[in-house]
């Protein structure tokens, strides 16, 4: 028995109907594919274990629309691992001392948000600070949003959870840029700087632990006392 409350379909309603059931598909692959990115990265923090690689094209489209912040590691997205307090102080005490160190000279002061494309090795970072002088160089990634090529000193406050990354892939990568005079790693746990510092070819590694030590970033003086200026250590 025909149903006298449904409407006789007709050719254009069929094609109506059509054209939404093919937009609806592809709205559905294109979340598909963004909330694939999403899940992929969410629980990776520190670590590009166990997530599928994605292109260097795709990483920027992700990251361009992210809520959070995420770098793209021997080509997968690796989501931004959680900062303690004590990174927090340190980086405002770093920050504070070169800004103030800097002021007269041609470089400027980056922190955490600045994200860096080392074309090198065609990786993706945000170290905890960035210092660039003259010339500031940049890769545009999207119509809004560009990376710095051309850093002069990289810092890392070190976080359990990305240590090894920041001290063996990271490094690697860092070590292929140009412009890089400086990689310095500063510990949360206690008083400790660690600075590479290239000379040529070489890389010179230096550690600066005493109460009295002076290690100079960039051109920059700053007493051990001051990074660990009113931090206590848990």
């Amino acid at each position: 028995m025909k149903n006298p409350f449904r409407p006789t379909p007709t050719k254009n309603t069929y094609n109506l109907g059509l054209g939404a059931i093919r937009q609806m598909d592809a709205i559905i692959v294109f979340l598909s594919k963004i909330l694939g990115m999403e899940a992929q990265s969410q629980p990776k923090s520190g670590t590009t274990s166990d997530s599928p690689k994605i292109s260097l094209e795709d990483y920027f489209e992700f990251e361009y629309t992210a809520q959070g912040r995420h770098e793209y590691i021997d080509g997968k997205i690796v989501a931004m691992a959680y900062t303690s307090e004590e990174h927090g102080s340190i980086l405002t005490n770093l920050i504070t001392a070169l800004a103030n160190c800097l002021r007269e000279e041609d470089c400027k002061v980056y922190g955490s948000d600045r994200m860096l494309f080392a074309k090198e090795c065609k990786q993706v970072f945000y170290p905890d600070l960035l210092i660039v002088c003259g010339i500031h160089e940049f890769y545009q990634t999207t119509k809004k949003m560009k990376a710095s090529l051309n850093p002069v000193v990289i810092i890392e406050i070190l976080l359990d959870s990305t240590e090894y990354l920041d001290k063996t892939t990271k490094t690697r990568c860092y070590k292929k840029i140009p412009s890089l005079r400086q990689i310095v790693f500063v510990s949360q746990k206690e008083k400790h700087i660690r600075i590479l510092e290239r000379e040529d070819e070489r890389w010179i590694d230096t550690e600066f632990y005493e109460e009295a030590d002076v290690p100079k970033i960039g051109n920059c003086e700053i007493p051990l006392t001051e990074v660990y200026r009113k931090v206590e250590f848990a």
